[in-house]
């Protein structure tokens, strides 16, 4: 793994591969400054999912639900030429950390809801 990634020409230091998606990689990158996420897409095969473009896909989904009101980390720079995207970090667990640290609290489960709901009722067919 390249210990630096550019960004529309901006260089970002690894620290660590957050996870592997069924659309790219993503990993928490370091300007000295600030952190960041930061997605390289992939084009690895999926059995269960086919895909077009996925950046533009990643692009869609996302106004999609800003749209809708969902919150989520801002998505701050688009590198079409390699296929990445720079978004805001927000530190803190994970639902499935706090899973297995036993501090599972009703409120999530009940946001999630509301999300489902917003999302479904906003879905045109």
């Amino acid at each position: 793994m390249n210990k630096e990634m550019t960004v529309n020409g901006k260089n970002y230091t690894i620290i660590k591969l957050l996870g592997k998606g069924k659309g790219g990689y993503s990993y928490l990158v370091d300007t000295g400054n600030n952190k960041y996420v930061l997605k390289q897409i992939h084009y690895e095969p999926c059995n269960y999912y086919q895909f077009g473009n996925k950046l533009e896909a990643e692009i869609r989904d996302y106004k999609r639900l800003k749209e809708i009101g969902i919150k989520m980390p801002a998505m701050l720079e688009i590198d079409v030429k390699n296929e990445r995207i720079l978004k805001e970090f927000i530190d803190g667990d994970t639902i499935y950390q706090l899973v297995l640290k036993d501090k599972m609290k009703s409120d999530y489960i009940e946001q999630l809801h509301r999300m489902c709901v917003v999302i479904c009722c906003s879905y045109k067919y």
